[in-house]
């Protein structure tokens, strides 16, 4: 099978692990993939393309590599007008799928994930809610899917050791992972840390982004710059995976309109429990171990992780059935079944 995966490749981010990663999969099962990306953005001020991406600075040119590739199947991750219409110029011979990495919702009637309607043969969702709400949006009447992205293979690179429960009698180790921007929410974590950390407990803030300064001046205004610790970038590879491990409890309280961000599969996978605002595709990560808000309700944030850090009290999490989840339903050769799977049906259906 030819597959062409198209996406934007520079920088960090979901899309660019998942169509790495899933290029890597599909190539070690035989089959040929071409990984495509626009330009790299000016704010980015370099082009940090991996190897072997065709980066294209038209739709003329992206027309040309994939007609070039003759894919049986092209997949569009992301949005984009160019990348679109590209894709359907590839022929008729070649499936045209398209996934959306986002919660599905419309916010303009200028959007190009219409063009999904005219030429497109499936569309594939991030989380069962992002499915359902793509459909309903954009009136997509086709065959669909639903398919997590894939997060680094952190399982297949790493040694990641099987994780026991440890004592948090001298507090909780909160930590939160992801960007800091009005949607993410992180001001809450801070606004109401004494109501969940109940005197003993600390926060560590990893990322970036443009709260930063904001986040800085509430934590020293209300005087936990003790307990609360804004930590910058976080590393990769086995220094994240035992990062991870270093604490007892993430913290996801976004508001944002989310597909299903894979820091909570990575967390799953070294055994670290979560609690995570219900926003998007993300309740398709539910587990026992962890606890995800109903209906992405905010209110219902704080309360659940007291919920949370009593049962932590209690040794009621275990921490080794978490990462046997991941293993069954989001680890890399899972995902890339799935994956494998869903586009040899479509190009051979018989």
């Amino acid at each position: 099978m030819r597959v062409v995966l198209l996406g934007y490749m520079h920088g960090r981010g979901g899309i660019q692990t998942h169509t790495r990663f899933l290029a890597e999969g599909l190539r070690e099962r035989g089959h040929q993939v071409t990984v495509v990306s626009p330009a790299p953005m000016s704010t980015h001020g370099h082009e940090d393309k991996g190897e072997g991406v065709h980066v294209y600075s038209g739709l003329r040119e992206l027309v040309r590599i994939i007609r070039g590739a003759q894919p049986d199947a092209a997949v569009v991750t992301g949005t984009g007008w160019a990348s679109m219409l590209g894709v359907l110029a590839a022929g008729g011979s070649c499936k045209k799928v398209f996934f959306e990495v986002m919660s599905g919702a419309r916010p303009a009637a200028f959007d190009p994930r219409v063009l999904s309607r005219f030429g497109f043969d499936a569309i594939v969702g991030q989380g069962s809610p992002v499915t359902r709400r793509f459909i309903r949006e954009f009136s997509w009447r086709g065959p669909n899917e639903t398919i997590p992205a894939l997060p680094e293979p952190l399982e297949r690179q790493f040694v990641i050791p099987a994780r026991k429960l440890k004592s948090v009698k001298n507090g909780v180790r909160f930590a939160y992972f992801g960007r800091f921007g009005p949607a993410k929410n992180v001001r809450l974590l801070i606004e109401r840390f004494e109501d969940y950390a109940c005197g003993k407990g600390t926060l560590d803030i990893w990322g970036g982004g443009s709260d930063a300064d904001e986040l800085a001046n509430m934590i020293e205004d209300r005087g936990l710059a003790d307990r609360i610790t804004m930590k910058g970038r976080y590393p990769e590879g086995q220094a994240y995976i035992e990062l991870l491990q270093n604490y007892d409890l993430m913290l996801l309280p976004t508001v944002a309109e989310e597909g299903a961000p894979l820091v909570l599969l990575e967390a799953m996978a070294c055994g670290l429990p979560f609690v995570a605002n219900g926003m998007g595709g993300i309740p398709d990560y539910a587990n026992p171990d962890s606890i995800i808000t109903a209906n992405g309700d905010i209110t219902n944030f704080i309360p659940s992780v007291i919920t949370m850090v009593k049962r932590l009290e209690n040794s009621d999490v275990d921490l080794a059935r978490l990462q046997k989840h991941y293993i069954d339903h989001f680890s890399f050769v899972r995902l890339v079944d799935r994956w494998e799977a869903f586009l040899l049906t479509l190009v051979r259906p018989d």
